[in-house]
């Protein structure tokens, strides 16, 4: 493998030892810090005077727009990451990205847009996103060797962590001092150069065979189905995301119902998810790839579902931030290491579309927010909160209950399970 380091380097820096793996982070790194323009400017377009000034709701339908196609081309998306370079996937969805950025941030400044262009640009770009996502996952194991995959997976989510805690002020701040159209130049401006940088990595050729390049876009499905190790891990992520995050949905309403402290506090609790995520994840260079890893993760996504149940009880703002902290801190161990144990053990030929899946996920959070919403309406936030978190809790115990596989996991250094390519073929 291109850029790859020797071994006492590669435990000392983990994947940052690996060239092409540091310019893949920065491409990263570029590509979510214009993304948080995005998601900033585009809620201040909908709702601002200065914007369209429309009401509260279409956030939720312009946000919808774009996680529905995510979520519906997520799974066919992944036989293309099987098929296809995956530099080239990356450049071009990135690109294209960037050119669909400038054009919105040109129609803004020429008074353009209107709410229904806008639903229309959602939903080609979560199309574009829909079709990355999978190859962002996939590319990873050929920019590294496998026991730095820990590391990798962590690197990765710390840049969403940290953009978490800084990108939404930074973004705030700029959009009010060069105005809205202008800040998606700035989203054009990181995808373009997360493009450019991904054109250029240097990987080895991929090499696929007849087995690797054939099979259906339901292929990763029935093997998560069959598998009791994938379906625990990514049931996991599947709860948390319909059910767990609910109170992301509702955290308004705690901020400002229920613990009575306005916008500074709603800030104040979003950063304190963050800081907790951030440091999970750190803590995750350290805990993946270890044989107690299974447990670790099973047992983080129990106690999350608890964290949040106390949060949803908590009626004092320092307690509830506390909760806040160590419920991110918690689901960012078990997420974490749910990534790292696919891209570890998936077979190379359904990577795509085992992560394809694995993306799907990801984006189920603005479908469980509905019902979620409607719930709180009828028996209140809190109560809606506490249950969708149990629910979590639940089905992290049932699994420790039901999967031994997962409560064992393989050592990273030893890769794949012995027998899984066998059970692929």
């Amino acid at each position: 493998m291109s850029g790859s380091s020797p071994q006492t380097a590669t435990r000392r820096f983990g994947a940052f030892s690996y060239a092409p793996y540091r310019r893949f982070w920065v491409a990263s790194l570029l590509r979510v810090f214009g993304l948080q323009f995005r998601f900033i400017g585009v809620g201040w377009l909908v709702v601002s005077e200065e914007g369209l000034d429309l009401s509260p709701i279409w956030l939720g339908i312009v946000g919808l727009a774009a996680a529905l196609p995510t979520i519906a081309f997520s799974v066919p998306a992944g036989i293309v990451a099987d098929r296809y370079e995956h530099r080239g996937i990356l450049a071009w969805t990135q690109g294209a990205t960037s050119a669909m950025s400038l054009l919105l941030a040109l129609g803004i400044l020429e008074g353009l847009v209107n709410v229904w262009l806008l639903i229309a640009w959602a939903v080609m770009v979560g199309c574009l996103t829909a079709v990355s996502m999978p190859t962002q996952s996939a590319i990873l194991p050929r920019l590294i060797e496998p026991a730095s995959m820990p590391s990798a997976v962590a690197l990765i989510s710390t840049i969403w962590n940290t953009m978490r805690i800084l990108g939404p002020a930074a973004a705030g701040v700029l959009i009010a001092w060069i105005g809205i159209g202008q800040a998606f130049f700035v989203t054009a401006a990181g995808y373009a150069a997360s493009a450019l940088l991904i054109a250029t990595l240097r990987l080895d050729p991929l090499e696929r065979g007849k087995a690797e390049t054939s099979g259906g876009m339901l292929d990763g499905v029935r093997y998560i189905l069959r598998d009791r190790l994938f379906f625990a891990t990514i049931g996991l992520s599947f709860f948390t995301s319909i059910f767990g995050m609910a109170y992301h949905t509702l955290l308004p309403v705690f901020a400002e119902d229920v613990l009575v402290v306005g916008s500074t506090g709603f800030g104040l609790l979003e950063a304190a998810v963050g800081v907790g995520a951030l440091l999970g994840t750190l803590s995750m260079i350290k805990v993946g790839g270890r044989p107690s890893s299974g447990i670790v993760m099973l047992g983080a996504a129990a106690v999350f579902g608890l964290f949040i149940a106390g949060f949803a009880a908590s009626r004092d703002f320092e307690r509830s931030a506390a909760l806040l902290f160590c419920a991110g801190f918690c689901s960012s161990m078990y997420l974490n290491i749910g990534m790292t144990t696919l891209q570890v053990l998936v077979p190379d030929r359904l990577r795509g579309r085992v992560m394809g899946v694995w993306s799907m996920t990801w984006f189920l959070t603005a479908v469980g927010g509905l019902p979620a919403s409607a719930l709180a309406e009828w028996i209140g936030a809190p109560w809606t909160v506490a249950l969708g978190a149990l629910s979590v809790t639940g089905f992290a115990s049932l699994v420790f209950l039901l999967s031994a596989e997962l409560r064992r996991l393989p050592v990273i250094e030893s890769g794949r399970r012995e027998g899984a390519a066998a059970s692929t073929s």
